[in-house]
């Protein structure tokens, strides 16, 4: 463990809003969903300690305390014999024991503290069999983060049978942690009482709480919320500065914390009670970065035409107006890989304002095909588009559950397969990351993603377009065949090869235009 959980000196500072309205909670069963770092095991310590140490109506029970590690559990224990010690003046019976599992060969140590009505407080990491035969409170700190966190709930609750208290917290650990599950059951019973259960109300019934979890047939679970938002809205940088001789400003401390996270994931889930989507993200993080390249970042904004070379292009258009954001991506087929040449934002931008982007981007001569969404308000859309600029220029795609598997399983492949190339962009990297599939009862995928400020997954279906303009499903895009002359274009059996293509469109031209000569016009 580290040397200065034991020996750096203990200070009481004074409680935050946050920490009294835990402590004063007498729920039988309470669970924390909090930020790193704000001073609740702390809390927690005091409330354990002060409870059997009080000179009237002590809390007559053991107390027993597991963390997802030593050090964790040894800190715990630290904070309990200050208490004790510079708080409560009595210097209680302090020891430790070695304990060895069976099943792991390993030996841990748990902390013991003896109180003076003879019950103890016991800390000790994570470990299922060491519950078993006991009881009184107990409590589960960085429940998401415990190797076996379901077996550690099944051996500890049963502890609590004969009138213990219950007290889970943690920060998040993945959608699909035991911690998250208990926070979802406490957000149905909140929302069936007509609450947010972003904002748990301190002050509600427990009763209230067992009766409509009864009826849901949940657990009974009364939750407290705190983001670092809300533990610096209750002066947690004020406690910061006073005993660590700091001088943040709050919006400098949140900014600074926030501009050290490697990522919008990891800020919502240390820091903002937001669980990753790491799991079920279509594109993880790690897979999005691998094909992340500077040369591309003149993309970002518009069309790069500096960058943009002999190969054919593609377009992908998301549309959007008021809620969401249109987004316009453009690829360009070098080789066998295809290379972002530009992507541009549009936000709230008028259809005519949105159209004129696009026919300026179309009308450069190596752009062969362009996609666009055309669910909902963009069918005119893309109506208008296939007018102006032609239908065998311009697909329009709606999307369907179907469609939207074709549009997306192809751009997982082709990051896997590192032939797809973007900029090195962090609203890029959050707009492609948010993405994430899910399968339903019936067995069907979704793809969904959460709106917020920053759209709703724009940037993924811009993309997911273009690359279905390449090429489709699994249809490979026509990279180039250099001789001696300009580039030529494989051939598609379908309809003869670009340049066939190209010369049919030349010659309806000519006899569009030999027919209104005819007619006068």
């Amino acid at each position: 463990m580290p040397p200065d959980v034991l020996t750096s000196r203990k200070t009481r500072a004074p409680w935050l809003p946050f920490q009294t309205a835990w402590m004063n909670d007498e729920a039988p069963f309470k669970l924390g969903e909090k930020s790193r770092r704000i001073g609740w095991t702390y809390a927690e310590s005091y409330d354990a300690t002060a409870r059997r140490f009080r000179a009237g109506q002590p809390r007559n029970m053991d107390y027993w305390f597991s963390s997802a590690d030593e050090s964790a559990a040894a800190e715990f224990i630290e904070y309990s014999r200050f208490w004790a010690k510079d708080v409560f003046g009595r210097i209680a019976d302090y020891f430790t024991e070695q304990i060895e599992d069976p099943k792991t060969n390993r030996v841990a140590t748990a902390f013991c503290i003896r109180c003076p009505s003879g019950k103890r407080i016991t800390a000790m990491p994570s470990n299922p069999r060491r519950f078993r035969s006991k009881g009184g409170d107990v409590c589960l700190d960085e429940y998401a983060y415990h190797d076996d966190a379901r077996g550690m709930y099944k051996a500890a609750q049963p502890a609590t049978m004969r009138g213990g208290w219950m007290r889970i917290f943690s920060t998040h650990n993945g959608e699909e942690s035991a911690f998250n599950g208990l926070v979802k059951e406490a957000g149905q019973v909140l929302t069936a009482m007509g609450c947010d259960p972003h904002r748990p109300p301190i002050d509600i019934d427990y009763a209230a709480i067992r009766q409509v979890a009864a009826g849901l047939r949940v657990r009974p679970v009364k939750l407290h919320r705190v983001t670092l938002l809300d533990a610096v809205a209750d002066g947690l940088v004020e406690n910061i500065n006073r005993y660590q001789g700091t001088g943040f400003t709050r919006d400098g401390f949140i900014a600074n914390y926030r501009g050290m996270c490697l990522d919008e994931d990891m800020w919502n889930e240390e820091y903002m009670c937001v669980p990753s989507t790491g799991t079920s993200s279509l594109l993880p993080y790690e897979l999005i970065e691998l094909c992340e390249r500077s040369l591309c970042d003149g993309a970002i904004g518009d069309l790069d035409t500096f960058a943009i070379g002999d190969g054919p292009l593609y377009v992908g258009m998301d549309i959007g107006r008021r809620r969401d954001l249109t987004v316009l991506w453009a690829l360009e087929g070098v080789g066998d890989r295809l290379v972002t040449r530009g992507v541009k934002w549009m936000e709230q931008a008028p259809f005519h304002a949105q159209l004129d982007v696009l026919r300026n981007w179309l009308d450069r001569p190596r752009i062969r095909r362009a996609c666009i969404d055309a669910t909902g308000m963009g069918e005119m859309f893309a109506e208008e588009a296939q007018r102006l600029c032609g239908k065998y220029r311009v697909e329009a795609v709606r999307f369907t559950g179907p469609v939207k598997e074709e549009l997306a399983m192809p751009i997982r492949r082709a990051f896997e397969d590192r032939n797809i190339t973007i900029p090195s962009d962090r609203r890029i990297r959050e707009g492609l990351h948010k993405i994430r599939k899910t399968t339903t009862a019936a067995g069907n995928l979704r793809f969904e993603a959460e709106r917020d400020e920053a759209g709703h997954a724009d940037e993924f279906w811009a993309l997911a377009l273009a690359r279905h303009a390449a090429g489709g499903n699994d249809q490979p895009w026509r990279g180039e065949v250099h001789t001696a002359g300009r580039p030529q274009w494989k051939q598609r059996p379908d309809h003869g090869g670009w340049e066939a293509v190209d010369r049919r469109r030349q010659l309806r031209r000519n006899a569009r235009r030999g027919r209104r000569a005819m007619a006068g016009v």
